[in-house]
């Protein structure tokens, strides 16, 4: 083994003996008119040992050095992550996801588990680790106290030296994720996979960087990544720190520590130095003693944390802080970390509402005894002195030493609305030394019983509330939660945003089914509720008791208005106190405290004044399989504000060869979208300054709620603009400065979808050019453009690939009004023999034309030579709005019928002259000298499905051969040998068949034969499938009004298409609930199936309603259960199950509480 690795290393060593340059990690700059030296090392971004064999001419360069540079500032970390981190944490930043529990999920306000406060105190926050220590979970022992670059930054800050950053943290993290979509090569060099195979990745890296042997680093780099991961990755950036570099080594001594990989190579920082006229000389040292005692030194070293007086964003709670207290916010917590990174100490605040005054449950209510008791089990190490605080709060003052001999302190307070745990933690004695400092500062806000206004400082809205009300950092979008307390009750107001720009939903209903759902998550039961006036707005207010002894009650008020929902909550025993609360709270304009300034979006190509700057994208492009430019592409952004206002952008680039005949053309296509379901306001079509505009709002007429929409096209680029507001007041100042300055780069993205772009699609299509792949649909050809395609359609060889272009070629054609298309389409028609899809398309589109010239023209092409094709000869006679077009179809026959031989033409044929008999536009006698083809191809049809017996077209939506059959002979049916297949016919399991003879014999006034109705009526798979046909003839009979009747049509809806074991398996009725649903009387009817097998048996709920007309139900489902219905377990009782599915059913349209939409069915499964 060590032999085949070391020939491997001789050949790679061989291969790279040419450019070993850069055999150091510690580089000297000098040169260049420098007046003292400066440094360069390579780092690890690790706190792994192999990072820190630092020599002593390391520690002795650093000594040298009057500033210490790294790729960024770490102080700046936390700052220009905190948008981003929100961004993700945000609680219930917004929502676009509907399910059944939607409304519940905006509003809970849930309490915390035990478990939940013990994690708070157990773990320290991930943040802390990846500012300060970037420990891995296990590797402690093989770990330094702290990674190499911040080891770097402390060594300089207790030195006393200026710290910088080489970057602007923004554009590294720009050029960083643009890199990381296209970061791996799809094949690694061959040389590398050899080695790969003799020594894992991580072992030959850190082995590189433990020889010092940058030459490797950078070939493993070049061998692994692609060249654009590079270029971003590493030569840009190492451009801009070269910059800052420059200018820094020109006025001080620097020592500067960045990443390894970025030192090495042609576009390395080494070689870009040395282009500027530095010289640039490798250093290397022994590692003596002196080294050793450098670290400890510096690591054994405090200088005096700056700290100062910071509040959270509330005033809440006040201390003495490294850093201003910057809030994250994830669902029931709130964190604030602050960094001492010069001692890598930190503090850490973490706030879990408790949310008590709603808990009926007083044994699930956390207090400290049951933290206290705990906290031999979750602090770390060991508990060197505990004490009880009084005051203002009551809680636990806690000082231990952890296994690895780190003093940490910890207090821990219970509110009567929060817990709240502070830690200040860092390495040996840190927190001895400091922490009475800070502890000793912390302060709260005044618990007296005096209110005041509270108002955001953007205003908005306002409410009178107790003075000691906690909230969430209002400079974040978000959900937004207020709670206060005084000897009166609790107090509470959530400001909830949603932004949805592709719904609207009836207001009132929302402002009511929020306390339903409130109601619900807190298990507590409504005692009433009524509407009531608010500005306009669609208002609810009601109550629910949660301790019926003390008469403690839960008063709720929702007010809904554009995006934003308010709930406002009370609980006590005053109503007047809630009442008071209530009518405090008024809307107020927005006040805006950034400046409304142009900013360029570079993603999406435009400048807008706004006062938000271009949200950070995740998605730069460069990815590995890369959209043709000539191709469409969507791209989309949400600008937000903290005031929750929200703008969604939608940028679609069309296909450069997209054509539309005018501009009116596509406003009416973005208009079909709207079609049935909302109404369009307000409609404004523009052109000014060369762009194209359309705006209008989206209207509900059950809703004060709008959406705000506005389309620019740019040539061949839309832009949509989509806000949610409200019809009662006027826009604000973000949207209306948003909506009135956006304009579009002069940046140069497709081509005009106004120009004709005929010419140059034929040009491609001649020339194989990939750009019509997926074009043909795009263009829109006029009856100027008839000799061009009859010239392509005659001249082109279309290969195999281009048949849909070439079919889609014939249909534009035969669409355009010209004596010129019919003769030709004739003349090819004849000529393509040997292209039999070429045949059917042509005769698709005369079936499209739907007049008598075209339908005669099909005739005489059929006599000249018929086209046997695939599966798209079934429909070769369908076309569109066939209701208005089978009058002319008619006309076919019975010429048609010829063709009726050919196995193919048997079911299109079949089948329009099935429905053109029901329509009574054919006479049986037009088809009666093809009686006996008919009677044999039946008794063919018939075999066959004798033959494969139960299997054969069981399917409701099926509708086969022997139907029509069953249907085109029924007219002569007197005669012996065709009764004789009737009879014969009785012996089939074809549903769709015995279903369709039984309905012609009860619209005949027939007798109905006893075989038949024990296979239909009296089958309990198939009563549905009758039904179904007898309604649609208007031929139910009395019996289906019978309660009886409609739980068997029921169970047959249900279970006519699932799979079970009729031998094993057990179905039964499980109950029936009937609802009113917007003045509908809907019955449910609920079913269980057990299933039976070796391994477990499984039992399923499933349910189907109907709307029920006195006493007749409709036999369209309303909504059904399909698939396996819903599991029944130990998770759910049945009747929670019930619950939740006449939830489903009564809120069937509501798309928010429907995940399915509009649909008539809701496919069950694990519920």
């Amino acid at each position: 083994m060590k032999k085949i690795i070391t020939i491997i290393l001789f050949a790679v060593s061989s291969l790279l003996s040419a450019q070993q340059k850069y055999q150091s990690l510690l580089w000297k700059i000098s040169g260049n008119n420098l007046e003292k030296d400066s440094y360069l090392y390579g780092t690890m971004h690790v706190s792994s040992k192999v990072a820190f064999r630092l020599d002593d001419i390391f520690y002795k360069s650093l000594q040298k050095s009057e500033v210490v540079a790294l790729e960024s500032d770490p102080t700046e970390w936390l700052e220009n992550s905190y948008d981003d981190f929100n961004n993700r944490m945000s609680y219930y930043r917004s929502s676009s996801y509907y399910d059944r529990d939607f409304y519940s999920v905006l509003f809970e306000m849930p309490f915390p588990e035990k478990q939940a406060i013990r994690r708070a105190i157990r773990l320290d926050n991930s943040l802390v680790n990846s500012y300060l220590y970037r420990k891995q979970l296990g590797s402690d022992n093989f770990e330094e106290e702290t990674y190499l670059d911040m080891f770097i930054y402390q060594a300089g800050k207790k030195n006393g030296k200026l710290v910088v950053g080489l970057e602007n943290f923004k554009e590294s993290r720009y050029l960083v994720t643009k890199a990381s979509y296209n970061r791996i090569k799809k094949q690694q060099d061959t040389w590398l996979k050899k080695l790969y195979k003799e020594k894992p990745m991580y072992m030959l890296t850190e082995d590189a960087y433990r020889d010092r042997n940058l030459d490797l680093l950078d070939s493993i780099g070049a061998a692994t990544n692609t060249e654009y991961f590079r270029k971003f990755m590493l030569y840009k950036r190492n451009e801009n720190m070269v910059n800052k570099l420059d200018s820094l080594m020109r006025v001080k001594s620097v020592f500067s520590g960045v990443g390894a990989a970025h030192l090495p190579g042609e576009n390395g920082i080494i070689e870009m130095l040395r282009r500027r006229g530095y010289t640039v000389t490798a250093l290397t040292s022994k590692r003596t003693s002196f080294a050793s005692s450098m670290k400890t030194k510096l690591e054994s070293t405090f200088v005096e944390p700056k700290v100062s007086r910071e509040s959270t964003p509330d005033k809440f709670l006040s201390i003495l802080s490294f850093e201003k207290l910057l809030e994250l916010n994830f669902f029931n917590q709130k964190y604030y970390v602050a960094t001492d990174m010069a001692n890598g100490g930190y503090l850490a605040i973490t706030r879990i509402n408790t949310f008590d005054c709603l808990n009926v449950k007083e044994n699930s209510k956390i207090d400290l005894n049951d933290i206290d008791h705990l906290l031999y089990e979750d602090i770390p190490g060991k508990i060197i002195k505990k004490e009880t605080l009084t005051f203002p709060y009551p809680g636990l003052s806690i000082l231990n030493k952890t296994k690895k001999g780190d003093y940490q302190k910890y207090h821990i307070y219970k509110t009567p609305l929060e817990i709240i745990i502070i830690k200040l933690g860092g390495k040996s004695n840190y927190v001895l030394n400091y922490a009475d400092k800070i502890f000793n500062s912390i302060t709260f806000k005044s618990s007296l019983n005096e209110r005041t206004e509270f108002t955001p400082d953007f205003g908005k809205y306002s409410i009178n509330i107790p003075q000691n009300y906690i909230s969430g950092s209002f400079e974040v979008a978000g959900k937004n939660l207020i709670q206060a307390f005084d000897n009166n009750g609790y107090y509470f107001l959530q400001e909830v945003p949603v932004h949805d720009v592709d719904y609207i939903e009836e207001d009132d209903f929302e402002a009511k089914y929020i306390h339903k759902a409130f109601y619900k998550s807190l298990k507590v039961t409504q005692k009433n509720g009524e509407f009531i006036k608010e500005g306009g707005y669609a208002s609810y207010m009601s109550s629910a008791f949660l301790d019926s002894v003390q008469r403690k009650q839960l008063i709720l008020k929702s007010v809904v208005k554009d995006e934003t929902y308010y709930l406002l909550g009370y609980v006590g025993e005053n109503k007047d106190k809630a009442s008071e609360y209530f009518n405090s709270f008024k809307f107020k304009d927005i006040h805006y405290k950034e400046e409304f300034e142009q900013v360029t979006d570079t993603s999406l190509y435009f400048t807008v004044n706004t006062t938000v700057k271009p949200p950070y994208s995740s998605y730069y492009g460069g990815g590995r399989k890369k959209v043709k430019p000539y191709n469409a592409n969507i791209k989309k952004k949400q600008y937000g504000s903290n005031t929750n206002e929200n703008i969604f952008i939608k940028r679609t680039k069309y296909h450069d060869l997209q054509m539309f005949s005018n501009v009116d053309s596509l406003w009416s296509q973005l208009d079909r979208a709207y079609i049935g379901k909302f109404h369009l306001t307000n409609k404004q079509k523009l052109k000014e300054n060369g762009l194209n505009t359309y705006s209008f709002y989206v209207k509900d007429s059950l809703s004060a709620k709008r959406i705000r929409v506005k389309n620019i096209l740019k040539k061949g680029v839309l832009f949509e603009l989509k806000t949610m507001e409200d019809s009662l007041s006027t826009s604000s100042k973000f949207v209306e400065e948003f909506y009135k300055t956006f304009t579009p780069l002069d940046t140069l993205l497709g081509r005009d979808v106004l120009e004709n772009k005929v010419d140059d699609y034929f040009i491609a299509l001649k020339n194989k050019d990939s750009l019509v792949d997926r074009a043909h649909n795009l263009i829109r050809f006029t009856e100027n453009d008839i000799d061009k395609i009859i010239s392509v359609l005659n001249s082109y060889k279309f290969d195999k690939d281009e048949k849909y272009a070439k079919g889609n070629l014939i249909r534009q054609l035969s669409d355009l009004k010209s004596d010129k298309t019919s003769s030709f389409l004739k003349q090819l028609y004849l000529k393509s023999y040997s292209e039999p899809e070429t045949q059917i398309n042509i005769i698709k589109a005369l079936v499209a034309k739907k007049n008598n010239e075209s339908y005669q023209l099909i005739l005489e092409l059929l006599e000249n030579d018929f086209p046997i094709g695939n599966y798209s000869m079934n429909s070769i006679f369908d076309s569109s709005g066939e209701k208005d077009s089978l009058q002319v179809k008619s006309k076919l026959f019975p010429e048609l019928l010829k063709y009726s031989t050919v196995q193919e033409y048997k079911k299109p044929i079949y089948s329009l002259l099935s429905k053109l008999k029901d329509s009574s536009l054919v006479k049986p006698k037009t088809y009666k000298k093809y009686k006996e083809q008919l009677l044999n191809d039946a008794k063919i049809e018939l075999k066959r499905s004798l033959a494969k017996g139960n299997s054969y077209s069981k399917s409701k939506y099926a509708k086969s051969l022997l139907t029509y059959y069953v249907n085109l002979l029924f007219p002569y049916r007197e005669d012996d040998k065709i009764s004789k297949f009737y009879t014969k016919l009785l012996e089939s399991d074809d549903v769709n068949a015995l279903s369709n003879y039984y309905v012609l014999l009860k619209k005949n006034k027939e007798l109905i034969p006893t075989q038949l109705e024990e296979k239909t009526m009296g089958n309990i798979k198939n009563i549905s499938v009758l039904i179904d046909k007898l309604e649609q003839n208007k031929l139910l009979p009395e019996i289906v009004k019978t309660e009886t009747f409609q739980q068997k049509y029921a169970q047959s809806k249900l279970f006519s298409e699932t799979y079970y074991s009729q031998d094993k398996d057990e179905i039964t009725f499980f109950k029936k609930v009937e609802l009113i649903v917007n003045t509908k009387q809907i019955e449910v009817y609920f079913f269980k199936l057990k299933n039976v097998n070796d391994y477990a048996n499984m039992d399923w709920l499933y349910f189907v309603a109907f709307e029920k007309e006195g006493d007749q139900i409709n036999t369209k489902p309303y909504l059904m259960t399909e698939s396996r219905g819903l599991m029944l377990n130990d998770a759910k009782t049945d009747q929670e199950l019930v619950e939740e599915v006449l939830s489903l059913v009564k809120y069937k349209n509501r798309k928010r509480l429907n995940p399915n939409g509009y649909s008539n069915s809701y496919l069950g499964g694990h519920y």
